[in-house]
């Protein structure tokens, strides 16, 4: 009978031919150490695998007992015996400790010992397999390092924000409900933690703001802007009123929900005309690190930052980056004497501060502190110790505002009153000694008088010489006018009203009347754009009266004295009059000097020197401006400018 089936054949392998390859196979892996020990646990075979883990030949091993691979104080405490008998005792022992090489460095070993029996229960020996994981062993330490690291980093950030006692620093829900409480809030506003943590934030409020809607108010503008800033009253748990500083900061998550808002107070009522200081760097947070870090890491107008014992920075937030210039990596582990000028550090200043702080339990201190680009800013620093749980100091929090703005505002403020101070004295000056002088120039022309009378026709010998004292005196007398119009200025301001300048213009030429007719002078008009001008008449008369009498008193020889007035508006809206003369003209590098009290271009000219000034001081304290053009030989032309 015939069939398609396979047909099947059995295969017969010898017992020594499998031995064979076996002992083939176990000889040739080499990531793992293969062997046999003995029943006393003498080492009976040794592969290739053995050999690379732990150094020794074959024909240096075999006989030796297996404990050689053991640490000294493994083997005085008997393990390697103790891992045979557990073996036999429980059929297998597998464990992980530090094995030594040939070299005796050391390595970190997974161990399977197994007992080996033959057919009738006779016990041969163990099977030894030995695997090197020394790269795991040192992964998992280098991730354990790490992980106890973050602890003390979270540790000491968590000790920081807990030592504040000058703020309240508080997390409130994204509805406004206290959600933690600190130290600092309860020396400031009164409330125990568990008086006050799920309570809503505005029994902090008067009657007034709560029902204007004001606490909902500045939550709405924190999340719409980031962050919300304000100063005013608030009150504590006993009722009583104080003048706090407030900054509340939207905290979101890396997903962008609003997790919350964090919430900085601090007492203001006996610095209330001070600029205030928004972040102390002591908190006590009760809420997790990430929440604690949140909060630090949103506050950009305070330079918050951790040092260690020796006063090297160990932590650096957004706000330090901003004031300070530096980013994190670069100035992380600088000592903080960086940001001193030099003379600071010289005198060993930033010592200092950290000394006090640890005396006192806190310093605080403004003054010149230095940017990375080198620029100078003025600082207000708070640096506080940091303790743990065991008082053992562990660095300083450091807390710096930039009061650069506010420093120049007060330098401001000194100058201007200096020289308000200045100004007044000049005007007493020049006001008693105008009026102190007339009565001597009066007896001076009296005792003149006298004097011609007392020569009778033998003045025609002296005749000249009488024709000049008077014209000294005369000189004499106008200088003093011209000082007491100086004292008589008033701000523009002051009795104004609306004036027609051809009208005005008029009354001035026939006050000069003489001068233009000695001269034989032009005053004249071109264009004239608006003829009315809001202002001060009697400061506009005296501006126009020494703006014409100077162009045609500095008038060429050569040429007769032509003056022009016009008027126009500027681009910017300005109202601009031109005066302008054909005279000597004034040198470019005289131009700042004309302004001056009694300062002349040309000395062979007569007159005091006062009348560019009074122009200048008038139009200084009307805040309007005055420009000139000139070239030398050709003329000048004066150009104001008023703000109506």
């Amino acid at each position: 009978m015939t069939t398609n089936e396979p047909v099947a054949v059995s295969t017969y392998v010898p017992v020594t031919q499998t031995e064979d390859r076996y002992k083939l196979l176990i000889e040739n892996v080499t990531d793992y150490a293969i062997f046999l020990l003995d029943e006393t646990g003498h080492v009976a075979t040794w592969n290739a695998g053995a050999k690379r883990i732990k150094q020794y030949d074959e024909s240096e091993i075999i006989g030796k007992h297996f404990s050689t691979f053991y640490t000294a104080q493994a083997k005085e405490t008997g393990y390697p015996d103790y891992e045979l008998r557990e073996a036999l005792k429980v059929g297998r022992f597998e464990d992980e400790g530090w094995r030594v090489r040939k070299d005796g460095s050391v390595f970190w070993a997974n161990v399977i010992i197994t007992p080996i029996y033959t057919a009738d229960k006779r016990h041969l020996g163990f099977s030894k397999i030995t695997r090197d994981l020394s790269e795991r062993k040192k992964a998992e330490d280098d991730l354990f390092k790490a992980y106890e690291e973050l602890k003390e980093s979270e540790e000491r950030f968590r000790l920081m924000v807990e030592g504040v006692t000058d703020y309240a620093i508080f997390m409130l829900d994204p509805a406004g409900h206290v959600a933690t409480w600190n130290q600092g809030a309860k020396n400031i506003i009164g409330y125990e933690a568990g008086e006050i943590i799920g309570r809503y934030f505005s029994r902090f409020y008067s009657r007034e703001a709560i029902e204007s809607g004001y606490p909902e108010y500045e939550l709405k503008k924190a999340r719409e802007e980031g962050r919300f800033e304000d100063e005013g009253w608030r009150y504590r748990k006993d009722g009583s009123a104080f003048w706090a500083n407030v900054v509340i900061t939207a905290i979101y998550n890396p997903k962008k929900e609003l997790l919350g808002f964090s919430k900085i107070t601090r007492d203001l009522t006996e610095k209330r005309r001070l600029e205030q200081q928004l972040f102390q760097t002591h908190e006590e947070l009760k809420e997790s690190e990430e929440k604690s870090r949140l909060l630090i890491a949103s506050v950009k107008d305070y330079a918050i930052l951790m040092l260690n014992t020796e006063g090297y920075i160990t932590s650096w937030n957004t706000g330090a980056e901003r004031i300070k210039g530096y980013n994190a990596k670069e100035i992380i582990g600088k000592h903080f004497s960086t940001f001193y000028p030099r003379e600071a550090i010289e005198r060993n200043f930033p010592q200092f501060e950290l000394t006090k702080a640890l005396e006192d339990g806190r310093f605080e201190d403004e003054g010149w502190r230095i940017r990375k680009d080198g620029t100078a800013f003025w600082a207000n620093v708070t640096i506080s110790p940091v303790y743990n749980s065991e008082h053992r100091l562990l660095g300083y929090a450091k807390v710096t505002r930039d009061l650069t703005e506010r420093r120049r505002n007060e330098e401001l403020t000194q100058k201007n009153q200096e020289l308000v101070r200045i100004n007044n004295d000049l005007d007493n000056f020049v006001y008693t000694a105008s009026h102190d002088l007339k009565s001597p120039i009066t007896n001076l022309e009296g005792l003149l008088s006298a004097l011609q009378e007392d020569l009778g026709p033998d003045g025609e010998k002296f005749n000249q010489l009488l024709v000049l004292m008077q014209g000294s005196i005369g000189t004499l007398r106008k200088v003093i006018t011209d000082l007491s119009e100086v004292t008589k200025i008033q701000p523009e301001a002051i009795g104004s009203e609306s004036i027609n300048l051809p009208g005005l213009l008029e009354e001035v030429k026939e006050n000069l009347r003489t001068l233009i007719s000695s001269s034989n002078a032009e005053v004249t008009t071109s264009e004239l754009t608006f003829q009315n001008l809001r202002y001060s008449r009697k400061n506009l008369r005296s501006i126009l009266y020494n703006l014409v009498s100077n162009g045609i008193k500095y008038a060429d020889p050569q040429r007769k004295p032509q003056v022009s007035i016009s008027t126009f508006i500027t681009d910017a809206g300005e109202f601009a009059l031109s005066v302008t003369d054909n005279g000597l003209g004034i040198p470019n590098n005289q131009f700042n000097k004309i302004f001056g009290m009694f300062k002349r271009v040309h000395d062979h000219v007569e007159g005091s020197g006062v009348g560019l000034y009074l122009v200048k001081r008038i139009l200084d304290n009307s805040g309007d401006r005055i420009e000139v053009k000139s070239e030398v030989g050709k003329g000048s032309e004066f150009t104001i400018y008023f703000h109506q």
